[in-house]
């Protein structure tokens, strides 16, 4: 059933579970402990929304557009993101399991503390998008562009980044020896970090 959603901007522990809501504009709304769950939200706007505590489980997100919204520890499994957009928007705390996510278009987006273990996030371009802290474990990031991203302090064992752009991007030494980097473009000075994270000594 197609439902409108109610003219008031607050919404706290709605269930809009199997609701069809696509094609909607939302604008300055916030919604605290909202069930999603296999929700239709194809095609939605939404600009300057808070979501916390949100369910997507199952929820079809795909061709949606976001501007100035966060996903403040929301979850995320099995949900529809491909063809999706994220402008200045903030996923922090966030879950994400068994997502269709590419293609994606993403301009600095927050992903600190995100839980993104073994996401498929091979090619999508991540160019100054924020990923402190976050859950990088077994992720498949393989062709990425990461340049001028923010990995500080993420959790990288297993992460694959052969053939990803690093180049200006934040990274802790530890991710040298914890991931897989293959053909990744890097600048000289990550370089140098690569080179000492494997016991070598660099004379510039």
């Amino acid at each position: 059933m197609y439902l409108m959603l109610p003219e008031e901007t607050d919404v706290v522990g709605e269930d809009y579970s199997d609701a069809r809501l696509s094609g909607q504009t939302w604008s300055q709304r916030t919604f605290t402990n909202c069930n999603f769950r296999d929700a239709d939200l194809t095609g939605i706007k939404t600009e300057s929304v808070v979501f916390t505590d949100c369910d997507f489980t199952g929820t079809d997100l795909g061709e949606s557009v976001h501007v100035g919204t966060a996903f403040r520890s929301c979850n995320f499994a099995r949900t529809s993101l491909w063809h999706s957009t994220f402008r200045n928007c903030s996923l922090m705390g966030s879950t994400f399991e068994g997502c269709r996510i590419r293609p994606l278009t993403l301009e600095e987006v927050d992903f600190s503390l995100t839980a993104l273990g073994g996401a498929d996030l091979r090619k999508i371009d991540f160019t100054s998008c924020r990923f402190r802290e976050a859950n990088l474990v077994r992720t498949d990031m393989r062709g990425a562009i990461l340049a001028s991203a923010d990995l500080t302090g993420a959790r990288t064992g297993g992460l694959k980044l052969e053939g990803a752009d690093l180049r200006g991007a934040r990274i802790d030494a530890s991710l040298w020896t914890s991931a897989t980097v293959g053909n990744a473009k890097i600048e000289l000075m990550q370089a140098v970090s690569y080179a000492s994270a494997h016991g070598l000594v660099v004379d510039i």
